[in-house]
């Protein structure tokens, strides 16, 4: 796809302007996060303090999360215009080159078959495209990126609630299969004895 030099225009004023709607998000949090850290100061009971102690840490990993969150919608944003590119393009051509009438079964066998070979031919093209590759990796990084994160958060969460962690279960539940493993050796051996 060949972009003139109005759109090229066009594409670096928005991505300016993403850019710097980006930057009043983080401003604005920055100062959301600074009055929160002037209440935390407050004396208080439960689990609020155990969060407290560790604020910056949260609005980082809070503000991390935004960013690839806004950064998954727009590469996900591209990936639907190309999808959706591509069905048009598919339309199209089964709208150019389907008969007028479908008055017989053969006209219907060659319609579903001028069906199938447009759509094959968009969408095997679409994704043997570059463009497509580099989009679709950009959303997968994204969403590992954002399942990372929130994993993260929740492992912090834990371990500040006091709770067991995920590792801390596998380990615990390693030992539960070792024991019922050796609590079942030990009958083997008592009923051979």
């Amino acid at each position: 796809m060949v972009m003139t030099d109005d759109e090229n225009n066009k594409d670096e004023i928005g991505n300016d302007t993403s850019n710097i709607s980006v930057q009043q998000e983080q401003e604005q949090m920055t100062k959301l996060f600074d009055s929160w850290s002037e209440l935390i100061k407050m004396p208080t009971i439960g689990p609020f303090p155990a969060f407290s102690q560790e604020f910056r840490s949260y609005s980082q990993d809070l503000l991390r999360m935004s960013q690839t969150l806004y950064n998954a919608q727009t590469n996900l944003s591209d990936y639907w215009k190309q999808m959706n590119m591509a069905y048009v393009l598919a339309t199209k051509e089964v709208s150019e080159r389907a008969p007028k009438q479908l008055r017989s079964k053969e006209d219907f066998d060659e319609y579903k078959k001028i069906i199938i070979n447009a759509f094959e031919d968009a969408f095997t093209g679409l994704f043997n495209s570059k463009e497509f590759s580099v989009t679709y990796g950009k959303v997968s990084s994204d969403l590992l990126d954002l399942f990372k994160q929130m994993q993260k958060f929740a492992e912090k969460n834990l371990k500040v609630l006091n709770l067991p962690r995920r590792e801390e279960m596998d380990e615990i539940l390693k030992d539960i299969h070792e024991m019922k493993r050796t609590i079942h050796d030990m009958k083997r051996s008592a009923y051979k004895g």
